[in-house]
C-alpha cells in the first residue's frame, strides 16, 4: 500500500502530450453521460502506432437507441499531434487541455459530441509507479478516472445537454518481444474508489491498482472468471467479489473488443 505522496516513475504532467519518438502513444476516453432519462456511452480514442495515427469515435444510447462509430487512420504529417502540450486533431476528433481540465470532441456520420472535463480527484498511477513490464517491453500508464463531465451529444439531428463522468487513460510503450494479448478493465465504483485491472495471461489471473479517495494506492492480485452473464472478479486482499455485465461498444473489430460494464458486489471500504 502506498500513500498519496508516494514516489512515481512518471510525471503525469510531462507525459500528457505526444512524444514522436515512441512506438505507441495512446489517449483513451470513455464516458457515461445522462440527459434526462437518456443515457449515452461514448468513446474517444487517439493512438499512434509505428508512424500511423489511429482515431476512433463511438456513441451508444441505452435502451436500443442510437449506435454509431467512425474510425480514421492518418499520417502524422496530416494531423495535429503537439509535443509541447496536449493538442490532438484528426479528421474525426479533437483532444486539448491539461491535467486539471480538458476539452474533447468527436464525430461519426450520424452523431457528435463536445465535452468539457474537470479533474477533482487524485491521479491513478498503474502499478503504483506508473511504469511496469508489458509483453517483453515496458509500458507507462496513468488514469484520471472520475472526470466531471458536461457538454452536448448530437445524434440523428437532435442535440442533448449532457452531464456525467469520464475515465481518461494515458498509456505509452516501448517495443515488446511478445504479441500483446490482454483484458483491461477500468472500474468506477463510486465514493472516489477506482480499480484498474490487468489480465495479461489470458486465463483470468489478474492484478489491479486500487485508488482511494485520499490518493492511497493498493496493488494486489485478482481472479477474473467468465460465465454466461459476464465476469466475476474476486479480490482476496480487499475481501471483494464483483459481478460485471458488459456490452460491446460499436466499432470493435480486428480482434479488439471495447465495451462498457455495470458492476455489483462487495468490497471492503
Amino acid at each position: 500500500m502506498m500513500t498519496t505522496t508516494h514516489p512515481t516513475l512518471v510525471s503525469a504532467v510531462d507525459q500528457l502530450p505526444a512524444d514522436p519518438s515512441r512506438v505507441m502513444d495512446s489517449w483513451w476516453f470513455t464516458a457515461r453521460l445522462q440527459a434526462g432519462d437518456s443515457v449515452f456511452w461514448a468513446k474517444i480514442h487517439a493512438m499512434t502506432v509505428q508512424g500511423t495515427v489511429h482515431s476512433t469515435v463511438a456513441l451508444m444510447q441505452d435502451t436500443g437507441g442510437h449506435s454509431s462509430h467512425k474510425q480514421s487512420s492518418d499520417s502524422p504529417d496530416t494531423v495535429t499531434l503537439a509535443s509541447e502540450r496536449l493538442d490532438i486533431r484528426t479528421p474525426i476528433l479533437h483532444i486539448q487541455g491539461e491535467l486539471t481540465g480538458m476539452v474533447i470532441a468527436g464525430a461519426t456520420d450520424t452523431g457528435s459530441l463536445q465535452l468539457a472535463l474537470r479533474r477533482d480527484e487524485p491521479v491513478l498511477y498503474n502499478g503504483g509507479s506508473g511504469l511496469f513490464p508489458f509483453f517483453g517491453g515496458t509500458t507507462g500508464q496513468y488514469s484520471l478516472p472520475g472526470l466531471t463531465t458536461s457538454g452536448t451529444v448530437t445524434v440523428d439531428g437532435i442535440t442533448y445537454e449532457v452531464s456525467g463522468r469520464t475515465w481518461f487513460d494515458r498509456q505509452w510503450g516501448t517495443p515488446g518481444t511478445e504479441l500483446p494479448r490482454f483484458t483491461w478493465l477500468g472500474l468506477d465504483l463510486g465514493h472516489g474508489r477506482y480499480l484498474s485491472v490487468w489480465d495479461t495471461t489470458g486465463d483470468g489471473t489478474s492484478w489491479l491498482t486500487e485508488l482511494a479517495a485520499d490518493g492511497t494506492h493498493t496493488i494486489t492480485g485478482a481472479r477474473r472468471t467468465e460465465h454466461d452473464k459476464g465476469w466475476s472478479l474476486t479480490i482476496p486482499r480487499l475481501d471483494g467479489t464483483l459481478e460485471l455485465t458488459h456490452r460491446e461498444l460499436p466499432g470493435s473489430d480486428d480482434g479488439l473488443y471495447a465495451g462498457v460494464c455495470e458492476v455489483t458486489g462487495t468490497l471492503v471500504f
